[in-house]
C-alpha cells in the first residue's frame, strides 16, 4: 500500500484521508440510492396491485360473474372459480397479504392475497423483467463505483500533491539549514495561510535564537580571555615562588595550585569547544584510566575522608579510553564527586567491562523522578549539593564524543553510573 501511495508520510496521510472520506461517502450514496430504488420499485408495485385490487371490487360488485382482467403480465384469480380457472399451488398456500419477489420457474412476481366478502381473490403480477432491469441497474452502479474509486484515487493522489507541497518545501528548507547560518527567513518564500504562518513563527523563532546565539558567543568568547589572563597569572606567580624557595612544605601546595591552574585552563579549552560545537585541537589517545581515577581520589581527598567513603578502584592498569584528555577529566572527577557527594559511610566501586566504565555506590541515591532530569541543567533533585551543573556538562561532553552516559538506581542502594565509549 505505502509503495502505490507513494510520497512522504504526510503525503500519504493526506491521501488516505481523501480517499477513504470519499469510499465511505460513496458508499454511503450507493447505499441510499440502493434502497430508495427498492423502496420506489415497491411502492409502485403495491400502488398498482392496490389499484387492480379496487379495479376487481368494482367490477365484481357490478357483476359477480364479469370476467377477471388478465394481461402477459398480470393474472387475476378468484377462490369461488377455482372449478373453473385452475389457481396455482404456490398461490393456495399463501395467507392473506402482499409478497414481493416470490421465484418460481426461473420468474419473479409480486403477489396480493385478499378476502372480498365471502371470497379470496389472487393478483398476480409478472416482474421477471423489472427484476432483471434492477440486477443491471446493481451491476451498472457496481461499475460506476469501481470507476469512481479509481478517479477519485488519482484525484486524491493530485489534492494530496498540492496540499503536502508547500509543507514538504518548508520542510526540506528546514532540513537544508546550516546551524551556523543566521539571519534565516522563509515566511517570504511561502503563502499567506497555515504553512505560510509556520514559517512566520519559525522566522521569528530563529531571530530570537540568533540573538541568543550572538549572545553566548560573545560571553563564551569574553570568557575565554578573561579567565585565560588570571590563570596564566596564577601559573606565573607559581612557578616563580617555587624557583625562589627551598621549603618542602611549600611545594605540595605549589604542585597542586599548578596542576589545578593548568587543568583549568585545558578544561576552559575543552568545555568552550563543545559547548560552540567545534573540534578540539590535537589528537585523541589512548589514555590509562587507573592512574587518572586515582588522580581524582586524591583530589577529592579532604571530602571522602569526612564522610568515611571507602574507593574500591578495581580498574587494571591495562584500561584504557581513547579520548581527549582534559574532557575525560571533567566527566571523571563529576561523577566521582557525585557519588562522593550522595554517600556517607558508604562504599563506591569502580570498574571496567569492555568498554563501559562503571562508578557504583552504596549511599542514599536519587530519587526515581529526580533521575528523569537528572542531566538537565542547573535541575537539582530534593538531595542535591550541588548546582545542577556538573552532570549537565558530562552529558554534554559524552554527547559531542559520541559516547554514552547513564544513571540509574543500584539494587544494593545507590546510584551506577555508566559511560560507554565509542570505539
Amino acid at each position: 500500500m505505502t509503495s502505490l501511495l507513494g510520497g512522504s508520510p504526510l503525503f500519504r496521510k493526506i491521501m488516505t484521508s481523501i480517499l477513504l472520506a470519499s469510499v465511505i461517502l460513496l458508499s454511503l450514496l450507493s447505499i441510499v440510492v440502493y434502497y430508495s430504488n427498492e423502496i420506489l420499485e415497491d411502492a409502485l408495485l403495491a400502488k398498482q396491485t392496490e389499484f387492480e385490487l379496487q379495479n376487481i371490487k368494482s367490477l365484481l360488485a357490478g357483476n359477480p360473474h364479469a370476467r377477471l382482467p388478465r394481461s402477459a403480465k398480470l393474472s387475476i384469480y378468484l377462490a369461488s372459480r377455482a372449478t373453473a380457472q385452475s389457481i396455482p399451488q404456490h398461490l393456495v398456500d399463501l395467507a392473506d397479504g402482499v409478497y414481493h419477489d416470490i421465484k418460481l420457474d426461473g420468474k419473479n412476481f409480486h403477489v396480493l392475497v385478499a378476502t372480498i366478502g365471502d371470497d379470496r381473490v389472487y393478483i398476480q403480477n409478472d416482474i421477471t423483467d423489472i427484476e432483471h432491469s434492477e440486477g443491471l441497474l446493481h451491476k451498472i452502479f457496481l461499475g460506476a463505483w469501481i470507476i469512481l474509486i479509481v478517479a477519485l484515487f488519482f484525484i486524491a493522489r493530485i489534492l494530496s500533491r498540492k496540499l503536502s507541497r508547500p509543507i514538504a518545501q518548508l520542510s526540506e528548507k528546514l532540513s537544508s539549514i546550516n546551524p551556523d547560518q543566521r539571519g534565516i527567513h522563509l515566511s517570504d518564500q511561502f503563502e499567506d495561510d497555515e504553512v505560510g504562518q509556520i514559517a512566520q513563527a519559525f522566522d521569528s523563532y530563529t531571530e530570537k535564537m540568533d540573538s541568543y546565539v550572538e549572545k553566548q558567543m560573545a560571553f563564551a568568547a569574553m570568557a575565554s580571555h578573561e579567565l585565560r589572563s588570571p590563570l596564566t597569572i596564577i601559573r606565573t606567580s607559581a612557578d616563580l615562588i617555587a624557583s625562589r624557595h627551598d621549603d618542602p612544605a611549600i611545594d605540595a601546595h605549589l604542585e597542586k595550585i599548578q596542576r589545578a591552574s593548568a587543568n583549568m585552563a585545558n578544561m576552559i579549552h575543552a568545555l568552550l569547544a563543545v559547548t560552540r560545537d567545534q573540534p578540539i585541537e590535537g589528537t585523541f589517545k589512548p589514555i590509562a584510566l587507573r592512574p587518572m581515577v586515582d588522580e581524582i581520589i586524591d583530589s577529592l581527598r579532604p571530602e571522602i575522608s569526612n564522610k568515611r567513603i571507602d574507593i574500591d578502584n578495581r580498574l587494571d592498569e591495562k584500561a584504557a579510553a581513547r579520548a581527549d584528555k582534559t574532557l575525560l577529566t571533567v566527566v571523571l572527577i563529576n561523577l566521582i564527586r557525585n557519588a562522593v557527594k550522595h554517600g556517607e559511610n558508604s562504599l563506591i566501586r569502580i570498574d571496567m567491562v569492555d568498554s563501559t566504565l562503571s562508578i557504583s555506590d552504596n549511599g542514599f541515591g536519587i530519587d526515581s523522578e529526580d533521575l528523569r532530569h537528572i542531566f538537565d541543567f542547573a535541575y537539582r533533585g530534593q538531595n542535591s549539593q550541588g548546582y545542577g551543573v556538573g552532570l549537565y556538562i558530562s552529558k554534554l561532553i559524552c554527547d559531542y564524543l559520541d559516547w554514552s552516559l547513564s544513571l540509574e538506581a543500584n539494587p544494593q542502594g545507590g546510584i551506577i553510573a555508566r559511560v560507554g565509549f565509542a570505539n
